[in-house]
């Protein structure tokens, strides 16, 4: 059989590679866009239209149609402007840099920071006026800041800061010598912003700013000159210095702190006191150095008055005219130099109203003129009134605003416990959801404080977290709280049934009638109590967990504080024993029943929290009977013995004596001592001279 002739592989692939790649369909999407790129190079040189955005495609892949009329207007509203940007027509025009300074004068200090730093143009709109008014409008630090500066500046002690230096003030947050102790503001009476640890002892061999490449001869940036000084004593001149304004310290005990040397920050401006510590010392021997001048010419003069006769008067004549005439032809010679004139030799300050210390300063230390000053302080006098009113302005609209928050949070508690009242069960509805403590906290409450309180505890600490937040609250929370607060008054409502105490045992029919005494009707047990949150009643966590685990006995007892002493008064043996009492009255023999009711460690609240029934109370009050027992015989016998001994004359004067021991801390070590010689020691120190007073 004859097969097909095939041709050979490598033919056929060296056919195919030379083979130009098949053309795809096009999609229409692409076409279109072909079509738009077409469309924009038609336009002419001056308007240029944007490219059309691309349109979005449907769910199977087809393209919206949109109007041919929306893509020529979307094409046509970008217009290429003179600076090279393409701007749409309906966009605003950038603001003229003129019109900028109107806009900075309203920042606040840490946007005027961030728009000095966009450009050398912004940052030199900055002025003085200009940082002083947003530092002291703004409030804060700034213009703590601003303030300890200006009482500097109002002296003239300092070097006055440029208006980059004093915004760099107004936003500082470290350090500028050691760049990492956080400051809130300029140094009192330096006028930088330094940290306590660079001022007193520059720590850590920190640099200073103001020379980068060596460390600075003096690391602390103030110095002490002390008071007790033997110069100072010895040259009053130094008590005018150091009272000059323009010389700024800090006044400690008996010393000055001074700027320590001169100082520049990382710019190479001149920050700091313009006087520093070694200057003080200066300045007196420039005072000396002019007071001994102003002596010799004293001197002078006065040899020259008494010297001169009338031919030196004559040769005086003679070399005056002389020099009048030589400086004349020299002026007549130096008439085309303009820029050379002579210099006058200046007078010597005075030295009676401070003018030398200014002297010194502007030649010696470049002490800025005062005209330099004026702007800041004109500046700052002019705003403090404006910045004030602001700033009251101010704290009535947060103010008004807090009040109001309060008064919405207030509504929207009484609005939720208006709902959860009425899924409450009668009859103790109103009095289960009793609040207190709105009108405190409408006055002086803060927005973390809780806006209200419920007389009953743990219904409060059930609504807690709602009272704190309402809008937590939902439907099926409000139900849930409401069974819980439902069974809970169930659950109380029959603890004054008091079936679980018998009138067959003693103890408990008179804890019976001592309680019914204490709460005839369930109204009672809603008797509120002053305390520290306010008016509350009882009936707490403590005492709901006590009446959930069926111990209501231990309930009703922790209601009274688990005081039920006044039972062991009308309870034999200890009724008898009171009613015979030869020397207590009735005060003293209730705080020797509470003393009584109190020897077993049982009776405390925590003992009765931390027990598992309430078998102690019988305990308790059979142990009150035996100490009440002992402590009345102990009594009658130290009565006995001291109308024996003659030690108070009167039968009163017994009484009294007994009925404060019972009361005071020493009837635990009398019930203990069996010597009552040393009894009467303590009592003629302590009792005796007291009640005598």
């Amino acid at each position: 059989m004859k097969t097909a002739e095939r041709p050979n592989d490598e033919t056929v692939i060296a056919e195919e590679d030379c083979k130009p790649p098949a053309k795809r369909p096009r999609r229409k999407a692409a076409l279109k866009s072909e079509e738009r790129i077409a469309e924009m190079t038609e336009v002419d040189d001056d308007v240029k239209k944007s490219p059309a955005k691309r349109s979005r495609r449907k769910k199977g892949g087809a393209l919206k149609r949109e109007e041919s009329t929306a893509e020529e207007a979307g094409s046509s509203n970008l217009v290429m402007h003179d600076d090279g940007k393409k701007r749409h027509v309906g966009d605003s025009a950038p603001i003229p840099l003129d019109a900028m300074v109107n806009v900075m004068e309203f920042l606040p200090p840490r946007s005027l920071f961030n728009i000095a730093l966009t450009c050398k143009s912004l940052r030199t709109m900055v002025t003085t006026k200009m940082v002083v008014q947003s530092a002291l409008i703004h409030g804060g630090n700034a213009k703590r800041t601003m303030e300890e500066l200006h009482e500097l500046m109002s002296n003239h002690s300092i070097h006055v800061p440029s208006p980059l230096r004093l915004l760099r003030l107004a936003n500082g947050k470290r350090c500028e010598f050691c760049f990492t102790s956080g400051t809130n503001h300029v140094r009192p009476g330096l006028g930088v912003f330094a940290c306590w640890e660079c001022v007193v002892s520059g720590t850590n061999n920190r640099w200073n700013s103001y020379n980068r490449h060596k460390r600075s001869s003096s690391i602390k940036l103030t110095k002490a000159w002390k008071t007790s000084w033997s110069r100072y004593s010895r040259k009053p001149i130094y008590r005018t210095i150091l009272s000059f304004p323009r010389v700024a310290s800090n006044g400690y005990s008996s010393n000055h702190y001074f700027w320590s040397e001169p100082r520049s920050d990382a710019s190479g401006e001149r920050i700091g006191p313009i006087v520093t510590w070694g200057d003080v010392d200066d300045l007196c021997g420039y005072y000396d150095d002019l007071k001994a001048a102003a002596a010799a010419r004293e001197v002078a003069a006065a040899a020259a008055a008494s010297n001169v006769d009338s031919a030196t008067a004559f040769n005086a004549a003679a070399d005056v005219a002389a020099s009048a005439s030589a400086s004349n032809a020299a002026a007549t010679e130096n008439e085309e130099e303009e820029d050379e004139e002579e210099e006058e030799e200046e007078a010597p300050p005075s030295l009676t109203n401070g003018k030398w210390i200014e002297y010194y300063l502007t030649k010696n230390r470049n002490a800025p003129p005062k005209e330099n000053y004026i702007e800041f302080n004109e500046t700052f006098t002019s705003t403090v009134a404006i910045a004030e009113r602001i700033h009251e302005e101010r704290e009535e609209l947060k103010k008004s605003k807090r009040d109001d928050k309060k008064q919405t949070k207030v509504a929207k508690v009484e609005k939720m416990l208006d709902d959860l009242k009425a899924l409450i069960d009668e009859p103790f509805r109103e009095r289960a959801i009793k609040t207190h403590g709105k009108e405190k906290y409408l006055r002086h409450g803060t927005s973390t404080s809780q806006c209200m309180s419920l007389e009953t505890p743990f219904i409060g600490s059930l609504l807690q977290p709602y009272i704190n937040s309402p809008s937590k609250m939902t439907k099926k929370a409000m139900r849930e709280i409401a069974e819980k607060i439902n069974v809970a008054l169930a659950l109380i409502e029959q603890l004054l049934q008091m079936d679980f105490l018998s009138d067959d045992v003693i103890f408990e029919a008179a804890a019976k009638t001592y309680i019914r005494e204490c709460f005839p009707n369930v109204e009672a047990l809603y008797a509120c109590e002053s305390s520290y949150p306010g008016n509350v009643n009882r009936m707490d966590d403590s005492f709901l967990a006590l009446v959930q685990s069926d111990r209501f006995l231990g309930a009703l007892c922790y209601l009274q504080r688990n005081d039920l002493s006044p039972i062991l008064l009308v309870t034999e043996p200890s009724a008898s024993l009171a009613e015979a009492s030869k020397y207590l009255d009735e005060a003293s023999l209730k705080t020797l029943a509470n003393k009584a009711w109190n020897k077993k460690r049982s009776t405390s609240l925590f003992a009765l929290r931390d027990s598992e029934d309430d078998t102690w109370a019988a305990e308790a009050f059979a142990a009150g009977h035996e100490f009440f027992s002992a402590a009345m015989a102990k009594i009658d016998s130290y009565g006995t013995w001291l109308e024996a001994e003659d030690k108070l004359d009167q039968e009163d004067s017994r009484k009294a004596v007994l009925n404060e021991m019972v009361k005071s801390w020493y009837f635990t070590d009398f019930m203990k001592e069996e010597d009552f010689d040393k009894v009467w020691e303590w009592v003629a120190t302590s009792i005796v001279p007291r009640l005598s007073r």
